[in-house]
C-alpha cells in the first residue's frame, strides 16, 4: 500500500509504459517501417510536458505521430487539449496526431501551419473504455491490457491510414459491405458457371476433371449440381483472397497497394500480390492452385473483378476494427451457401461433442485431415482456449487442417485468423493438398515465431503424429467412386495396405482416412470422426471392424433419435471415437460402448454455467459408463471386446451387426441375449 500521502503513481510512470508498449510492438514488426517511439523533452519556450512522438526516422527527425496524453480528469472535448496536440505535431512536422485521455481516442490528420482542423476531421475514434475513471486504474491488470491494445491499434491506424495514400475512405458498414460483397460474388458465380458449362459441353477432359475433383472433395452425389459448386469455389476463393488482402494490409503497411490497370488479366495479374503475402505465410489462401485456371476468366468476369477492387481500395481500411472485419469473415459465406459449394458443415454442437469425446488435456495436438471450411478446427479451438487456457498462438501451433479442396482450406484459414485479429503471428496450420500425400515428418513451410532481418522467411516444420484426429471426411456412395482418378483411387487402397488393410473394392471413402490415419497417430491418441451409420451393416465392414478391435480400440459409437449429426446430406451419420493400442498391450477387458442419444445435444447441456462444462459432462457419461443403462437423455448398450472379437473370427467374412446396439432397447438384451 502506497505511503499516506504519496500517490500510487503519475502521469509520467503511465507515459514510459506506453513507449514500453509502442517499442515492443515496432520491434517485433520490422515490417511497419516505424524506428520508435521516444519521449522529447517539452521546449523551453513552451514550458509544457513531454512529448511523446513516433518516429519514422528519428536520426533523421522524421516524425510520423505525435501523441497527447492526459489522464481521464480531462475530457476528450476540452479545447486546449486540441489545441496542444495540434501545435506539438506541427513543431514535430508529424503528418498525424492522437488525443488520448486513457479513456478515449481520437485521430487526426495534422493540419499545415495556418491551416485548421476540427473534431469534424476526425480518421478514428475509440470507443470509451469504461473501466477507466482515474489515472491509478492502469496498474491494474486488465486494464493495462485493454490500454496496451488501444495503443497499438492507434499506431496501427495512423499507419494503415498512411498507407492507404491519406485518403479517408467509405467506413465500412458490416451489413451493406457484405451485401454489396455478396451480389458481386453471386454475379461472378453466374458468369464464371456459363463459362465452365459451355467449356464443358465441348470438353471431355474439363468434364472428368470437374467430376474428379467433385468425388475427391466428396460431394459427387450430393451437390444437384457440381459445375455451379466448383464455379462458386472459383469466385469465393477469388474474391476471398481479396477481401483477405487489403485487411491484411492494415497489419502488413509494407504490402504494396492493390490496383490492376484495364489490360490487366484475372488471375496473372493477382500473382506478384498473392506472392509477397505467402512471403508471411497464408499458404492455405493465397498458393496457386489448379483450379484458380480451370477455366479462363471471362472479359466480363475481369471487369467485374477490377471494379470490385477499385471499389474496395476506396474504403477506409485503416478504421476498420478487427470485430468488425471477424463480422464480415463470419457472414460472407453463410452456412447455407456453403452447401452450394460442395462443402457441407456439421452442426457446431456435434463437432463440440466429438472433440470432447476425443480430445482431454493431455491430448492438445490435433488433426482434422479434410477439415472443409474448419468447424472441427474451430471446437477444438474453443475447447483448449476454455480448458487449457491457450493463448491464441499456442492453439494455433497445435492446431493443423488439411483439405484436398484449396476454397475450402481458404475457408479454414480464415475462420482461425478471425479468431484474434488484432494478433499479427496469426498463422493457422492449415495445409493445402492431398491427405494420402502426406506422412508424419514431412516438412510444411511455416514462418518463424518472429521475423526478423537477414532471416529465411520460412521454416520448415515437420507434420507430427497427433494426440488426436478429428473430423467429418469426405464420404462417396458406392455408385460414385468410378468418378475418382484411378490414381486416386489406386492411392487409396495403397495407403490401407500400408496400414495392413485389405480394403473391400466399394470401401467408402472416409474409411481410407481412418486407415491412413493411424500413420499420424501416437499410442494412445485418440481418432473421433463423424461417419455414415451404413457402415455398421456394410460388407466392407469386416476389415474396419477388425481393425477397430486390434490395432485401434473402439472407445463408443454413439447415434442420435432426436437429431441428424449430418443435416445437409440424406445420410444416418454417427459418432466413431476409437483409441490407438500400445502394440505390446493385449486388451481384452474394455468394454464397447453404443450409445443413441435421445435428446438434442443442445437440450441436454441446457444449464450448464458455459457450453464447454456441458458438452464435457455428456461426453464424460459416455466415456465412463461401465455397464448398461437407459435414461431420459441416452441408451448406453456394453459389449464386451473380447466377444465381438470371437464373433468376427469366426466368420471373418460377415460382418458383426453393430446396428442393433444402437436400435434395440435394453429390454430386448434381456429377453434375447446379446446375440440374439
Amino acid at each position: 500500500m502506497a505511503a499516506k500521502g504519496r500517490k500510487k503513481t503519475n502521469e509520467l510512470e503511465f507515459q514510459g509504459e506506453v513507449l514500453g508498449w509502442l517499442n515492443h510492438e515496432i520491434k517485433r514488426r520490422p515490417g511497419l517501417k516505424i524506428d520508435r517511439a521516444s519521449q522529447e523533452k517539452p521546449r523551453q519556450t513552451s514550458g509544457k510536458r513531454s512529448d511523446l512522438i513516433i518516429w519514422k526516422d528519428r536520426s533523421a527527425e522524421a516524425a510520423f505521430l505525435a501523441l497527447e496524453l492526459k489522464t481521464p480528469d480531462t475530457s476528450i472535448n476540452d479545447p486546449v487539449f486540441f489545441a496542444d496536440a495540434i501545435e506539438k505535431a506541427q513543431h514535430w512536422s508529424a503528418p498525424y496526431f492522437v488525443i488520448w485521455n486513457m479513456r478515449e481516442a481520437e485521430l487526426y490528420p495534422t493540419p499545415p501551419k495556418g491551416g485548421m482542423v476540427t473534431p469534424a476531421g476526425v480518421l478514428k475514434r475509440w470507443p470509451a473504455l469504461t473501466a477507466v475513471t482515474k489515472l491509478e486504474d492502469w496498474l491494474r491488470t486488465n486494464i493495462a491490457d485493454s490500454l496496451r491494445r488501444q495503443a497499438i491499434d492507434i499506431l496501427e491506424a495512423a499507419i494503415g491510414h498512411a498507407a492507404s495514400g491519406g485518403q479517408a475512405g467509405h467506413v465500412i458498414d458490416p451489413e451493406i459491405f457484405v451485401a454489396r460483397l455478396s451480389h458481386a460474388l453471386g454475379h461472378l458465380r453466374e458468369i464464371l458457371y456459363k463459362e465452365i458449362t459451355q467449356q464443358a459441353m465441348a470438353s471431355a477432359k474439363l468434364r472428368k476433371t470437374i467430376n474428379t475433383l467433385a468425388a475427391q472433395q466428396g460431394f459427387r452425389g450430393f451437390v444437384e449440381d457440381t459445375e455451379f459448386a466448383i464455379a462458386g469455389q472459383i469466385g469465393y476463393r477469388l474474391i476471398g483472397q481479396i477481401l483477405f488482402y487489403f485487411a491484411l494490409r492494415r497489419k502488413q503497411p509494407s504490402l504494396k497497394e492493390l490496383t490492376l490497370n484495364s489490360g490487366d488479366k484475372i488471375p496473372q495479374a493477382l500473382e506478384p500480390f498473392w506472392n509477397d503475402v505467402r512471403r508471411f505465410d497464408y499458404e492455405a489462401l493465397f498458393q496457386p492452385q489448379p483450379i484458380d485456371t480451370l477455366v479462363v476468366m471471362p472479359d466480363l468476369g475481369q471487369i467485374l473483378v477490377r471494379s470490385l477492387i477499385e471499389s474496395l481500395s476506396h474504403y477506409d481500411w485503416a478504421s476498420l476494427t478487427d470485430d468488425v472485419l471477424g463480422v464480415v469473415f463470419e457472414r460472407l459465406i453463410p452456412h447455407e451457401e456453403q452447401v452450394l459449394l460442395g462443402q457441407f458443415y456439421t452442426p457446431r454442437p456435434v463437432a463440440d461433442l466429438l472433440v470432447a469425446l476425443t480430445v482431454d488435456g493431455d491430448r492438445t495436438v490435433i488433426l482434422d485431415p479434410g477439415c472443409g471450411s474448419g468447424t472441427f478446427l474451430m471446437s477444438a479451438y474453443g475447447f483448449l482456449a476454455a480448458r487449457a487456457r491457450l493463448s491464441h498462438q499456442e492453439i494455433l501451433a497445435k492446431v493443423w487442417g488439411f483439405d484436398l479442396s484449396p476454397f475450402a482450406a481458404e475457408l479454414a484459414a480464415i475462420n482461425l485468423f478471425r479468431q484474434d485479429l488484432s494478433e499479427f503471428e496469426n498463422f493457422p496450420r492449415i495445409v493445402p493438398g492431398n491427405f494420402f500425400d502426406r506422412v508424419p515428418g514431412q516438412p510444411v513451410d511455416f514462418p518463424p515465431p518472429r521475423i526478423k532481418a537477414g532471416q529465411a522467411s520460412k521454416i520448415p516444420v515437420p507434420i507430427p503424429h497427433f494426440d488426436c484426429i478429428v473430423g467429418n471426411p469426405p464420404y462417396l456412395r458406392s455408385q460414385n467412386q468410378d468418378d475418382l482418378d484411378p490414381g486416386y483411387r489406386k492411392q487409396l487402397f495403397s495407403a490401407a495396405l500400408k496400414v495392413g488393410v485389405e480394403a473391400e473394392q466399394k470401401t467408402d471413402l472416409f474409411a481410407f482416412f481412418i486407415f491412413h490415419a493411424l500413420r499420424f497417430m501416437k499410442p494412445g491418441a485418440r481418432v473421433g470422426f463423424v461417419t455414415p451409420a451404413s457402415w455398421l451393416t456394410s460388407n466392407y465392414a469386416t476389415a474396419l471392424q477388425k481393425l477397430l478391435m486390434n490395432d485401434l480400440r473402439l472407445i463408443a459409437i454413439v447415434a442420435s433419435g432426436a437429431e441428424a449429426f449430418f443435416p445437409q446430406v440424406q445420410v444416418n451419420a454417427v459418432l466413431l471415437v476409437a483409441e490407438m493400442v500400445d502394440p505390446k498391450a493385449k486388451i481384452t477387458g474394455e468394454p464397447l460402448r453404443f450409445v443413441n442419444l435421445k435428446r438434442t445435444i443442445a437440450s441436454l447441456v441446457e444449464g450448464a454455467d458455459n457450453i464447454w462444462d456441458g458438452i464435457i459432462g455428456v461426453a464424460d457419461q459416455i466415456l465412463n459408463a461401465d455397464e448398461s443403462y437407459e435414461n431420459d437423455s441416452m441408451r448406453v448398450k456394453l459389449m464386451p471386446l473380447a466377444s465381438e472379437r470371437e464373433g468376427l473370427s469366426s466368420d471373418p467374412n460377415t460382418p458383426r451387426n453393430w446396428s442393433k446396439f444402437m436400435r434395440a432397447p435394453l429390454s430386448y438384451y434381456q429377453l434375447f441375449g446379446d446375440h440374439a
